[in-house]
């Protein structure tokens, strides 16, 4: 009763800040509702994710703060569009309240304190403008993700910039953690130049401003922050040890194997279907899931670059950029699909996103040297979803799906796939042990402490639903 109760009301909600949005003149996703309870999702993870976890560090605390103010914000945001009796005024109130609690709990200092009230405060609007920026793209639900994780990232990276220049990274998740900070500023900056001047749109300047950024600001900036150079360690992590080699091999042919199928779906000039969309969701779960078991951390800062990279590809796409963006566009046709209606091909950043958003969220796992046994599960429940349980949702629904759901076009014999698939699998590890699983992708023994742990703790839980429901909004809406 409850349950339908708040449907409802989120349904009701969803219809009038549509009709909000088209008064405003703003083009979203055709197609697709407004996803307003996906504004709610990233920042309750993280806040559940601090409050439940005895070893988060005080930048995560920081980061939940931050993100208690955005979920604030969103409820404010959706209440002023459902109702013209929402004063302007109550949109200071969750930004007070983030300021609040930065400067007395996080004692992160008043000028940290009042950017994030500013970034709390700007939250709402900065979702209007990228839906303006980017018309028939986005959702306002996704919209919200986007700017939440935008505006966690450069907040967290400026707060750890801070502190790292006092205290240099000692464990590889908070070097990596850096090093991929840094970076994907780095990308952000060539993005944002790209965009705001159009000279750098031609070969010469643009590639000039990469150079320029890499090793004008990237490169040296780490070696100062790190006090060695980025390049040597993360060339140290990559040669550490043989397994690692042969991963980033195992890695290398996955990779070429994608660029193949691609190629030959370009040169066969037909369009892709459900069906071959869905295998490079196996090939995702066959890349992660040994990293995930042999190389935590490793894969931890691999997805950070491929993220890195994914940006820089699809900036080469947007303003065809030679030699790549023919290419690069020739793919994007083939397999785009009707979620990919506007000028942004956000399909590829949402795959990497739902494989990697737990490693993302709770990266502290990977330093923990029982993180196989106890923490394996939710760390693979982005790949539950997509591998598993989308994958078998789609294949299974084209080929005996007859009743679809009321306004969709999924059917429910794909969903009941979908759930009984991943139950099967999770019920198959249990009753198998970690042990066995892990032996199918390691070379050492597992020991017997991860067989004791398979039933990992209560409080992972909420943490796993919280996962999978952002992750199955990001591919379903």
């Amino acid at each position: 009763m409850i349950v339908e109760v708040i449907q409802r009301a989120l349904h009701s909600s969803s219809k009038r800040v549509q009709s909000y949005l088209n008064e405003e003149y703003i083009i979203t996703r055709p197609g697709a509702s407004a996803g307003l309870w996906m504004s709610f999702l990233l920042p309750t993870a993280i806040i559940l994710g601090a409050y439940s976890c005895h070893n988060v560090s005080e930048l995560y605390r920081t980061a939940a703060t931050l993100s208690l103010g955005l979920l604030g914000t969103s409820v404010v945001f959706i209440a002023k569009a459902c109702s013209s009796k929402t004063h302007e005024y109550t949109l200071i109130i969750p930004s007070v309240f983030t300021y609040i609690r930065l400067y007395f709990y996080n004692k992160i200092g008043v000028w940290f304190s009042i950017a994030g009230g500013f970034a709390s405060y700007s939250a709402g609007e900065a979702v209007i403008l990228l839906l303006n920026a980017a018309p028939k793209s986005l959702t306002y639900g996704e919209a919200s993700v986007l700017i939440q994780a935008l505006i966690l990232f450069l907040f967290t990276t400026a707060v750890n910039l801070v502190n790292t220049w006092h205290n240099i990274p000692v464990q590889c998740v908070n070097t990596a953690t850096l090093i991929l900070q840094v970076g994907i500023l780095g990308v952000l900056l060539i993005c944002a130049a790209t965009c705001m001047f159009p000279d750098f749109r031609t070969p010469l300047p643009f590639y000039g401003l990469t150079l320029a950024v890499i090793f004008g600001f990237v490169v040296p900036f780490l070696h100062i922050l790190l006090q060695a150079s980025p390049i040597l360690w993360i060339l140290q992590l990559l040669l550490a040890n043989m397994p690692r080699i042969w991963l980033v091999t195992y890695w290398a042919v996955c990779s070429g194997l994608a660029v193949l199928a691609v190629n030959v779906q370009i040169q066969g000039e037909q369009q892709a279907s459900t069906v071959i969309r869905k295998y490079f969701h196996i090939l995702a779960v066959a890349v992660f899931t040994p990293g995930l078991i042999r190389e935590c951390c490793f894969l931890y800062l691999a997805s950070g670059v491929v993220l890195a990279l994914i940006t820089a590809l699809e900036l080469l796409r947007v303003i065809h950029m030679p030699p790549l963006g023919e290419v690069l566009e020739a793919g994007f046709t083939v397999f785009a699909d009707e979620k990919d209606a506007g000028p942004i091909a956000l399909t590829p950043i949402y795959l990497l996103a739902a494989c990697s958003l737990p490693l993302w969220l709770y990266p502290s796992i990977c330093s923990e040297e029982i993180y196989v046994g106890q923490h394996l599960l939710p760390l693979m429940s982005g790949l539950l979803t997509i591998g598993i349980g989308d994958t078998a949702a789609s294949i299974f629904g084209t080929w005996i799906g007859k009743t679809k759901w009321e306004g969709t076009r999924k059917t429910k014999e794909g969903t009941f796939a979908s759930i009984l698939c991943q139950m099967t699998v999770i019920l198959m590890l249990i009753y198998f042990g970690w042990k066995i699983f892990i032996q199918l992708f390691s070379s050492e023994d597992a020991g017997s402490r991860f067989h004791q742990n398979v039933m990992y703790p209560s409080s992972k839980l909420h943490g796993i639903i919280c996962q999978k429901i952002i992750i199955l909004n990001i591919l379903d809406y």
